[in-house]
């Protein structure tokens, strides 16, 4: 699918027939200096350091093409960039449980009109839309792990256009692994309502392979300089090797409040502990952060984030959260970071 996906939109951007084709590169670079800690007592050694991270830089093109009937083509290729070591792949190194962990962040054709919008590629997922991104609000790397939601992968996806605030997703979600076999297939469905600042949306996800379905809900509010939100998620699955036996929930809330350039955020997270499970975010999460709109395109941030049993928080140099998580550990990182778009 991705090849197919870039040949099209390099096809199109040379035909001459696209007189009106604008094409956009646009870029993110973050980066932050922490100090991690982990509970020595319970990892059985001292796994605390201090270095370098990147916080999900990336860079861009997006491309868009609008036809004569009201309905505009666009196609998007979002490439990741880890600062720390100086190549493209994914900080997190979650894509490379399904797939190179260098592959591409998104690639997308899409078509939009009064009808709604139709989205097929790698993109940002109908239920992670819904309930998990409302509290996905931080800067650092340690934003947007409190969830039991995959977020990108490759899908088919149509959005409703909006009914007096309602609107509504449906999505064909295709999972492989790096070998190319089926890793996850879900589909996916929202609904969500928007008016006067306040957001609320129920979402629902079915996953065949695993016998497992995922469903939460979400509530965010924005008046003035202050913006509050919530969300739930209940896991049930009768995947016994997963969560053995126990269908884990999850709590979350979010505050922020904005004082001329700067945004003050705070967070709290819970989620059910499955017997010593390591496969979903479990325990008490607490994040605390203030950003600084320094200029236009350059923002600063502080933040603090602990978690009662390690899942964000990796070891040094590991690259994958696994390290630290299978000690059922607790941590805490002090981010000093910046982000510059452009």
């Amino acid at each position: 699918m991705k090849k197919t996906l870039i040949a099209s939109a390099i096809f199109l951007a040379s035909s001459p027939v696209f007189a009106e084709l604008t094409v956009e590169p646009y870029g993110s670079i973050r980066a932050q200096a922490e100090s991690v800690t982990v509970d020595q007592a319970k990892a059985g050694e001292d796994d605390s350091y201090t270095g370098i991270k990147d916080a999900y830089s990336r860079f861009g093109v997006i491309a868009t093409y609008p036809l004569s009937n009201g309905t505009t083509l666009g196609a998007k290729l979002e490439i990741p960039f880890n600062i720390q070591q100086m190549q493209a792949e994914d900080p997190s190194y979650f894509e490379g449980f399904y797939k190179e962990n260098n592959a591409p962040r998104v690639y997308k054709l899409t078509a939009t009109g009064d009808w709604g919008s139709v989205a097929i590629g790698k993109q940002w997922l109908a239920y992670y839309n819904a309930v998990a991104y409302p509290v996905d609000y931080f800067s650092s790397f340690y934003s947007g792990f409190a969830t039991y939601a995959a977020f990108r992968r490759e899908a088919v996806t149509y959005t409703t256009p909006s009914f007096s605030g309602f609107s509504a997703t449906a999505s064909m979600v295709d999972m492989k692994d790096g070998d190319g076999e089926t890793y996850l297939d879900t589909a996916q469905a929202s609904l969500k309502y928007s008016l006067d600042g306040l957001s609320l949306a129920v979402a629902y996800e079915d996953t065949y392979n695993t016998k497992s379905d995922l469903l939460g809900a979400s509530a965010a509010y924005t008046t003035g300089p202050w913006r509050f939100a919530t969300k739930v998620e209940q896991l049930e699955t009768d995947d016994e090797t997963m969560t053995v036996g126990v269908d884990p929930i999850m709590y979350n809330m979010y505050a922020s409040y904005q004082l001329n350039d700067y945004t003050f955020k705070a967070h709290y997270a819970d989620g059910d502990i499955t017997n010593d499970s390591t496969a979903y975010y479990e325990g008490d999460s607490y994040h605390l952060g203030a950003d600084y709109q320094y200029t236009k395109n350059l923002k600063v941030f502080v933040e603090y984030f602990y978690e009662e049993r390690a899942y964000a928080i990796y070891t040094e140099d590991s690259k994958s959260y696994g390290q630290a998580a299978a000690k059922n550990t607790s941590g805490s990182a002090l981010a000093i970071g910046a982000r510059y778009d452009f």
